[in-house]
């Protein structure tokens, strides 16, 4: 399947290039990026970035964050369907159900970090239903603005805002909601209300409600059991006093989980490990996670140089482990316990202007300072309590001149690690620095077709993790080297309409990259003397995306291709690769009322490092929308869907076991008011 794949996105991009016609019509498939510097359309950045806005999110209903980034080409979900049970990858690098393995990724929402890491548990916590887009920059472009070592790259997540619910003309707005789905079993119910009494404030709540049950495969046979009652919260204000404003806002996760599964990855697995192994126990888990930010900002309307603002975060994710009801599934007294991971941080930055006569230039230059401290009420080799503190300055600027665009960073970044006093293998304290540089460019050729390539070189600073692990008597892993990534990209961008038939419109953007890794940071699973960690001399990953829209009277047309591969200095494959894949999808707006819609997701099959195979698969969702226009019911929308329609069973490739969930109905009811 894998030569099919890459015949598809060949045949995709060629099709698009022997049919461009020049237009000067707008272009509604191109999205507006937020997260990349300044504001601008997709097609006009030389990088690989993806967007799902808030008609997608429509669209997916997703019951949790990884619903919507499964569509995401080069993103692929590690672990389960549990709410809690969500881990990322971009391009090989992320989340792999190991120590430390979020660092190459990362997770933002409204702006502020997110990084949580317990062994065999999630590594995001997220109520679906208060976003309003989803970014993905795929590689190291966006690391000069929000961190050093983002290998694989950035997940930008925005929620809803109080204009957002506010009708047109009107001081105040909101919206209620009810649905169901049968796998993961899920109950779920939410409203948000937003208000503008005056011009210079406007302010939010929301709240969302969700009992989590069982998810099952395509036998009907338990996975994981979540067994949670899971409150959301969302509070937004912001107030204007002519040229500055402040803004705060607040989001609370609180889950309590009875006989909940430790394992939210992957479930009990009972006997996984030998005929004697009882599984990995069931307990009463509380999951909670806060997000907290204040901002201060300034855009005088005459100084077309100051545009600043000021942020001060807090952020925090925990779980709490307690031992289960069952006797016979008892949860290891090592994973019992409190673990957090508090984030303080303070961010300056501040973006002039310094356009002229036939360009316009943008200058970005902040600075930030963080500190973490991971905690753990029950001390485990496994899991090393520490502080980790970090200062950064920062440098962007975006150029535009004629049909020439050029992005160009430099962050630098100082980091020192240490280990609490319950950490045993080591006291050391650990410094390091991290320069990173970047350049990217793109062409215009003509008002359709550009060009772009761009260069990275990033640092990834090692984590508590892979600096104090003990686990099965292994020493600590003091000597570490940075993990150091060189990151090539070029690409084609693609934008026009009237191109089979008057008024249709298409969009297409096609990357592809190689990044090539010196000292990667690897768990040698070997006892002392030898590191828990260690550095390899190198490692090469390659490969591409593909993502193309059409648009033709009420039909709508996608496909996002991804391809990639990856080996050691010794030409091993790496063990962190996903399924090289095609995702197609359809939608009819049939009438006013009604939208029809289907996604497909076509897998290659992967072999793993140790001699074992995924096999590639195919997985179908289907969706309706209605809307009526008029009448009583006007402001309702009912969304019914089902996601792998067939039944298939299936393992991705980035599991690390499975099989993924069986047939899912989903129904949502929403009114707007």
């Amino acid at each position: 399947m894998r030569r099919q794949i890459t015949a598809f996105a060949l045949l995709l991009g060629t099709t698009t290039l022997a049919t461009a016609q020049e237009s000067s019509n707008p272009i509604t498939l191109d999205p507006i990026v937020l997260r990349a510097g300044t504001e601008k359309v997709a097609s006009s950045l030389p990088q690989s970035v993806s967007v799902v806005d808030e008609t997608e999110l429509d669209e997916i209903s997703p019951d949790n964050i990884g619903d919507v980034l499964k569509q995401v080409p080069g993103v692929a979900g590690v672990g389960s369907a549990s709410f809690f049970g969500q881990g990322f990858n971009i391009r090989g690098f992320g989340s792999s159900g190991t120590a430390a393995s979020e660092a190459g990724i990362i997770q933002l929402i409204d702006g502020e970090k997110k990084y949580f890491e317990s062994y065999r548990q999630g590594s995001l916590f997220v109520e679906p239903d208060f976003l309003k887009r989803v970014e993905v920059l795929r590689g190291p472009g966006a690391t000069t603005l929000y961190g050093s070592g983002a290998l694989g790259g950035v997940i930008a997540m925005e929620t809803i805002d109080p204009g957002d619910l506010i009708p047109e003309g009107a001081s105040s707005g909101g919206r209620v909601k009810l649905g169901y789905a049968s796998n993961p079993d899920t109950a779920f119910g939410s409203i948000a209300w937003g208000w503008r009494p005056t011009e210079d404030f406007e302010a939010l709540a929301a709240f969302a409600y969700r009992k989590l049950g069982d998810t099952e495969d395509v036998d009907g046979d338990t996975i994981v059991r979540t067994n949670s009652n899971t409150p959301n919260l969302l509070l937004k204000a912001r107030k204007s006093f002519g040229d500055h404003y402040v803004e705060a806002s607040y989001q609370h996760l609180e889950a309590r989980g009875n006989d909940q599964d430790f394992n939210q990855l992957e479930g009990a697995q009972i006997g996984a490990f030998g005929p004697t192994f009882p599984g990995w126990g069931v307990g009463d888990i509380l999951t909670r996670d806060q997000v907290a930010r204040l901002e201060w900002g300034w855009n005088p309307e005459d100084n077309r140089y100051v545009d600043a603002t000021v942020t001060l975060s807090y952020t925090n994710s925990i779980k709490d482990v307690q031992q289960g009801d069952n006797p016979d599934e008892q949860i290891s007294p090592t994973l019992l316990g409190r673990r957090d991971y508090a984030l303080w941080k303070l961010k300056a930055q501040n973006t002039a202007d310094l356009s002229g006569a036939g360009y316009n230039h943008y200058l970005t230059i902040g600075a930030e300072t963080l500190k973490q401290d991971r905690s753990s009420t029950t001390i485990s080799a496994s899991h090393p309590e520490g502080y980790t503190r970090s200062t950064a300055i920062f440098a962007w600027s975006e150029l535009e001149w004629d049909r020439f665009t050029m992005n160009s960073g430099l962050r630098y970044e100082r980091q020192r690690t240490e280990p609490k006093g319950s950490v045993t293998v080591s006291d050391d304290r650990i410094e390091a620095e991290s320069v990173e540089p970047q350049v990217g460019v793109m062409y215009r050729l003509n008002d359709d077709w550009s060009v772009f390539g761009s260069l990275a070189f990033v640092n990834r600073m090692p984590a508590v993790d892979e600096l104090y692990d003990g686990f099965s008597g292994g020493a600590a892993s003091p000597d570490l080297k940075d993990e150091q990534g060189k990151n090539i990209e070029i690409g084609v961008s693609y934008r026009g309409n009237d191109i089979f038939t008057a008024g249709d419109e298409a969009a297409m953007k096609l990357t592809l990259f190689r990044n090539h890794i010196d000292d990667m940071i690897v768990r040698t699973n070997m006892p002392a003397p030898s590191p828990s960690y260690t550095n390899i001399d190198r490692a090469y990953l390659r490969g591409g995306e593909l993502e193309a829209s059409y648009l033709t009277g009420n039909w709508q047309f996608g496909a996002a291709v991804s391809v990639v591969d990856g080996k050691d200095q010794d030409g091993e494959v790496l063990d962190t690769l996903p399924n090289d894949r095609v995702v197609l999808s359809a939608s009819w707006q049939a009438s006013d009322s009604w939208k029809l819609g289907l996604r497909s997701m076509l897998a290659d099959g992967r072999d793993k490092p140790s001699g074992a195979h995924r096999s590639g698969f195919g997985t179908h969702d289907i969706y309706a929308i209605w809307t009526p226009q008029e009448g009583a019911l006007e402001g309702v929308e009912v969304n019914m869907g089902i996601d792998n329609l067939t039944n298939r069973e299936y393992v991705p490739a980035t599991y690390v076991t499975g099989p993924a969930p069986g047939r899912n109905f989903k129904v949502s009811l929403s009114k707007t008011f």
